[in-house]
């Protein structure tokens, strides 16, 4: 009978032993598992964060362009480059070699701009 005991006690210290180990693995892996996860948010996070902080320029920029759009200055612009609009009695001179002007002083461009009217 107290052999029977004995064994019975090495048994449950083995099954205990046994337990023990497989515990400290399984938080080993869960712990492995975690790190991963919070490695992945990190980048995530990093990710959004830009994403946002492009988001809020953005917003920024397209509320400096509200803010311009009622303006007479902003839709007479506009009608200009998008459609080509021009006020009555303007000339719109359009060069093709515009390199060609460069070199030109202010004063030389109003004087070419004079011969071009007369």
């Amino acid at each position: 009978m107290a052999r029977m005991d004995r064994d019975r006690r090495y048994i449950s210290w083995r099954g205990m032993a046994l337990a023990a180990v497989l515990l400290v693995i399984l938080f080993v892996a869960a712990l492995y598992w975690v790190r991963a996860d919070i490695a992945r948010l990190k980048v995530q996070d990093t990710t959004l964060q830009m994403k946002v902080n492009v988001m809020e320029m953005d917003y920024a920029d397209l509320q400096l362009e509200l803010a311009r759009v009622g303006s007479e200055g902003y839709v007479e612009n506009a009608a200009r480059e998008n459609y080509g609009f021009i006020r009555s009695g303007e000339i719109i001179f359009a060069f093709e070699n515009p390199e060609l002007l460069k070199g030109y002083t202010e004063e030389e461009y109003r004087i070419i701009m004079d011969e071009m009217r007369d």
